[in-house]
């Protein structure tokens, strides 16, 4: 049986604590995830770069765990790319939805023959309903250990 994301990210992704991350949604259509700001802050009073990064990391990873639980956790980042777009100068909230069935079914097929896939993620952060933030990211997943 699958653990729930925000009991895995607990539990495995010590990081996601020491910021303060908490998961407000999770399906496998759209996870969202909340950074709050007083954790993550700089010395210019916005939110740390490098704290928006994990932050979509871990919410575009956890929409993979949701769809893929036949992968047992076996997702990693292969390659991402985060544009800051504006400061942010109080919480962030971290939006993943879904991709297009095709690419999930090219994923699905891929892991049920090879046992191994890859898979393109957005994910989109807001700060008072402004975007603030465009990541993407390729996971690779795979059913047994790396």
């Amino acid at each position: 049986m699958m653990q729930p994301i925000d009991q895995f990210i607990a539990q495995y992704i010590p990081a996601a604590q020491a910021l303060n991350l908490r998961v407000v949604e999770s399906s496998p259509q759209r996870v969202v995830i909340k950074a709050p700001f007083e954790c993550n802050s700089n010395h210019h009073h916005t939110m740390f770069g490098g704290s928006q990064a994990l932050l979509a990391t871990l919410n575009a990873w956890s929409l993979v765990y949701l769809n893929f639980p036949e992968a047992n956790g076996n997702i990693v980042i292969r390659s991402s790319q985060i544009r800051y777009l504006k400061p942010a100068p109080s919480d962030v909230i971290a939006v993943s939805i879904c991709p297009d069935s095709l690419e999930m079914n090219l994923a699905q097929q891929m892991l049920t023959k090879k046992g191994k896939a890859k898979m393109t993620i957005q994910c989109q952060l807001y700060c008072d309903d402004i975007i603030v933030s465009k990541w993407t990211g390729e996971f690779v997943l795979s059913r047994e250990l790396f």
